[in-house]
């Protein structure tokens, strides 16, 4: 289901749409295939959610030598994500040229800072779970993220409204460009995660256009605020999210999700138990809550979208929140 990586569609993509599928190439270079195998495992990949168009992608967090969950060490690697997902692509660039200029990190450290500076004191944020959607996307799907809200906050004691994350693609069949919503949802109780991620999904995708869309907010801070390093793209892709053009017609609606939630698959002590046997189990509880997946999208009638979907169960969504907040230097501070 990957867009970009399989090596038949690609050489499809670039002959019949040259310019705008290498154009999407760079962005993916900032991400490693593998940046993820030290930190999540894989239980499963590419699971066909019956009745609907949902591929859906379980992974858990890994264990370490002596059988132990990798929670704050995978809390830490986000948290030097946070640059890239927080900060415009042409910031970073400005920034990494000035550090090479100058022979020195400070640019770097100054932007670092910044991005830090723009997540949520209040402390139930569900920001990791926007950290880790971007991340997956990039790293396994090979969906770049091309625009970043965070910069436009003036209050740090609030939330971005709109979509979690916004990332694209070529439809590999018509050369259309697919745009993916990204929501994602870290909650303890599974049931509440998967309800709760497809209901703030299903507007973004169910809308059709007009000055009360869901999507018309986010569409005009795209058209005005890309930032890509690349003019050309740039101006490319503000045609095809512009109502008004006929480009427009061949933009396409996707979704993007993470389900975060609590499960007790984990071990509790240390060497108490075999990777084989937490991947089993993990496995096991995914395919246990496939059906209520499944009965959620058909609620939403977002059954007919093509949507991508992670499903992460961690230990506990809150001592990862903990954890994520620790990196940013937030745990002390009050909400």
């Amino acid at each position: 289901m990957n867009n970009l990586p399989a090596e038949l569609d690609e050489k499809i993509i670039a002959e019949q749409h040259p310019d705008l599928y290498s154009s999407l190439i760079p962005l993916l270079q900032r991400s490693e295939p593998d940046s993820l195998d030290a930190f999540l495992e894989t239980a499963s990949c590419n699971v066909a959610i019956e009745n609907t168009r949902t591929q859906a992608h379980c992974h858990f967090i890994a264990l370490d030598g002596n059988k132990r969950p990798r929670v704050k060490d995978f809390a830490r690697f986000l948290g030097n994500k946070i640059t890239d997902f927080a900060i415009p692509r042409n910031e970073i660039q400005r920034a990494l040229n000035d550090s090479i200029r100058l022979n020195s990190a400070s640019p770097i450290a100054e932007i670092n800072t910044k991005a830090r500076k723009l997540f949520t004191r209040l402390p139930n944020s569900g920001e990791g779970g926007e950290v880790i959607l971007s991340v997956l996307a990039e790293t396994f799907l090979s969906l770049p993220q091309i625009f970043t809200k965070m910069v436009l906050k003036t209050n740090t004691q609030m939330h971005i409204h709109g979509s979690d994350g916004i990332h694209i693609s070529v439809n590999e069949s018509n050369g259309n460009l697919a745009l993916y919503w990204g929501e994602s949802k870290l909650y303890g109780d599974p049931a509440a995660a998967v309800r709760e991620c497809f209901a703030s999904l299903a507007p973004f995708l169910n809308d059709t256009g007009g000055s009360d869309g869901t999507q018309e907010r986010d569409l005009q801070l795209m058209r005005e605020g890309l930032a890509l390093n690349d003019a050309q793209l740039e101006n490319a892709l503000k045609q095809y999210l512009d109502p008004n053009n006929p480009l427009f017609k061949q933009l396409e609606y996707r979704g993007l999700c993470l389900v975060g939630c609590d499960t007790d698959k984990y071990p509790t002590q240390a060497n108490s138990t075999e990777m084989e046997l937490l991947k089993q189990n993990i496995v096991d509880f995914f395919e246990s809550r496939k059906k209520h997946i499944g009965d959620r999208i058909v609620e939403e009638t977002i059954h007919c979208f093509d949507i991508q979907m992670f499903f992460l169960p961690f230990p506990s969504v809150d001592e990862f929140r903990t954890a994520f907040r620790s990196e940013l230097g937030l745990t002390n501070e009050q909400s």
